[in-house]
C-alpha cells in the first residue's frame, strides 16, 4: 500500500470512531444538558461570559455556535472536560465547522487520541489549505503516535500550496530524521531557520542531523545558536487564539509574574500572583509560575504543591512536569523526580533538558546504568551542549570505562576548555594512551 493510500485509510478510521463517538453524545433524542461549573473562584469578566454562554445553550440547545462559545469560555476558565463536551456537541450539530472539530480535537488528545485523531482529521478536512492550524497539528499528533507515513501525506497539500512553508517543512524534517534519512531531513530544514516561530526548533533538529551526518562541530554550532535563542511562540493558530483572547487579563498576569522571576524579582512575583490568584486561585499558568518562584524560594514542598496543582488542569505540560522533577530533585527525592522527567520525555523524546535531568535524577538514585543512557540521548538531542559530554564522562568514569571517559570528557573540554566535570575527570584518569 503506498503511502498516500495509507493516509486516505487512516483518515477514513480516525474518521469512524469520531462518527461513533459523536453517536453516543445523546443517541437517546433528548438534548444534552449544557454543563454547570463553579464561577466563585473567577474573575468576573469570565464568570460574566460563562454565564451568558451558558444562558445561550439554554435558549438555543441545537444552535452550534452557542455550544462552541460556552466551550471556547470553559476552556479559557481551565473547565477543560466540559469545554471537551462542548466543543463535541457543537461539532455533532455543525459538523461543517473545521473550529469545533479541531478545538475538539485538542481537547481530546490526551485521554481518547483515537477519538482526537477522528476530530482533527475532519478538521483538516474541511480547512483545506486555507487554515493550517489544524492540518499541522494533525501531522504532529500523528507524529507523536508513531504514525510518520500518515503524517507525511497529511502534511503534502501545505508544502503543495507553499513549498517554503517553515511549520510544513520542520515536521518533515523530523520525520525524515527518524526514518533515518538525514540528509532529505536537512533538505527540509532550511527555510525553517529564518522564520520566527520555527528557527529555535529547526536549529535543534539541525544538530541532530549534522550529527546523525557525522559532522560533530556542525552539530555543537547549530545546538548553541539554539541555546542562545528565546523559546519561541507557537506557530500561529485562529481557533485557539478566541480562546486564548477570552483569558487575555490572566495571562497577562502570569506573563508578568513569570517575568519577575526571570528577573529575580521576587517579591514583585509575589505581589502579581496574589492578584492573579485573587481572581482565579487555580489558575494553571499561575501554578506554574508559582512552582517556579517557590522552587526559587528554595520552599521546594510549596513548589511541588503547586505544581501538582497545576498538573492536575495539564496533565500534559512539559514545563510543569519538570519543574515538577526539579522540586522532587530539591527534596532528594530523587526516584519519584525520574519519573516525572521520564514523563516528559515520553511527551517530547527530543527534550534535551529533560534527559539530562533524568540522568542527574537516576545517578543519585543509585540507577547509573539508566543515568547514562539518559545522558545520552539529551547528547543526541543537543550534542553541542559541554555539561552533557562532561556528565557522560563523570558516569562513564564511575562504572570503570576509562576509555569512554576519556572520549566523552575530551569532546566537553574541545566544546568549553573550562567544563568542570571533564576537566575533574581528566585529571583524574589521566590522558591515557
Amino acid at each position: 500500500m503506498n503511502a498516500t493510500r495509507r493516509g486516505r485509510v487512516a483518515w477514513i478510521l480516525a474518521a469512524s470512531v469520531f462518527a461513533a463517538a459523536c453517536r453516543r453524545e445523546g443517541d437517546d433524542g433528548r438534548e444534552p444538558a449544557p454543563p454547570v461549573v463553579s464561577l466563585d473562584a473567577l474573575d468576573a469578566s469570565l464568570a460574566g461570559a460563562i454565564r451568558d454562554a451558558r444562558a445561550a445553550v439554554v435558549r438555543e440547545p441545537k444552535s452550534s455556535a452557542s455550544w462552541g462559545r460556552l466551550g471556547q469560555t470553559c476552556e479559557a476558565a481551565e473547565f477543560n472536560d466540559e469545554a471537551r463536551r462542548c466543543y463535541g456537541r457543537a461539532a455533532v450539530l455543525d459538523p461543517g465547522s473545521a473550529r469545533w472539530h479541531h478545538l475538539a480535537g485538542l481537547r481530546e488528545l490526551a485521554e481518547q487520541p483515537e477519538v482526537a485523531l477522528g476530530h482533527l482529521a475532519r478538521a483538516t478536512e474541511l480547512a483545506g489549505t486555507n487554515t493550517d492550524a489544524p492540518r499541522l497539528r494533525w501531522a504532529q499528533a500523528l507524529v507523536e503516535r508513531g504514525r510518520l507515513d500518515d503524517a507525511a501525506v497529511g502534511l503534502k497539500p501545505l508544502l503543495d500550496a507553499n513549498p517554503s512553508h517553515a511549520a510544513a517543512r520542520l515536521e518533515m524534517a523530523r520525520i525524515r530524521l527518524v526514518q533515518g534519512n538525514a540528509e532529505s531531513g536537512a533538505e527540509f530544514v532550511g527555510p525553517c531557520l529564518t522564520n520566527p516561530y520555527t528557527a529555535r526548533p529547526a536549529l535543534l533538529v539541525l544538530s541532530q542531523i549534522r550529527q546523525r551526518l557525522g559532522d560533530g562541530d556542525g552539530a555543537a554550532v547549530a545546538a548553541r545558536r539554539a541555546a542562545a535563542m528565546p523559546r519561541p511562540f507557537d506557530w500561529p493558530d485562529p481557533f485557539l487564539r478566541e480562546v486564548q483572547q477570552l483569558r487575555k487579563d490572566r495571562q497577562q498576569l502570569a506573563d508578568q509574574a513569570n517575568g519577575f522571576v526571570m528577573q529575580n524579582r521576587l517579591d514583585d512575583a509575589e505581589r502579581t500572583l496574589a492578584t492573579l490568584f485573587a481572581a482565579s486561585p487555580d489558575d494553571a499558568e499561575g501554578l506554574l509560575v508559582l512552582g517556579r518562584l517557590r522552587l526559587r524560594q528554595e520552599r521546594c514542598k510549596e513548589s511541588e504543591e503547586a505544581l501538582v496543582r497545576h498538573l492536575k488542569a495539564r496533565p500534559d505540560s512539559l514545563n510543569g512536569l519538570v519543574q515538577l522533577g526539579l522540586a522532587r530533585m530539591c527534596q532528594s527525592r530523587w526516584t519519584d523526580a525520574a519519573a516525572s522527567f521520564s514523563r516528559a520525555v515520553e511527551l517530547k523524546p527530543d527534550f534535551a533538558q529533560a534527559h539530562f535531568n533524568l540522568g542527574l535524577a537516576r545517578s543519585a538514585a543509585g540507577d547509573a546504568e539508566g543515568a547514562a543512557e539518559a545522558v545520552r540521548q539529551s547528547i543526541r538531542c543537543n550534542p553541542g551542549e559541554a555539561s552533557f559530554h562532561g556528565m557522560l564522562a563523570e558516569l562513564l568514569a564511575r562504572s570503570g570505562d576509562a576509555a569512554g571517559a576519556r572520549e566523552a570528557a575530551a569532546r566537553a573540554l574541545q566544546l568549553d576548555p573550562k567544563q568542570p566535570r571533564a576537566k575533574a575527570v581528566m585529571e583524574r584518569l589521566g590522558p591515557g594512551r
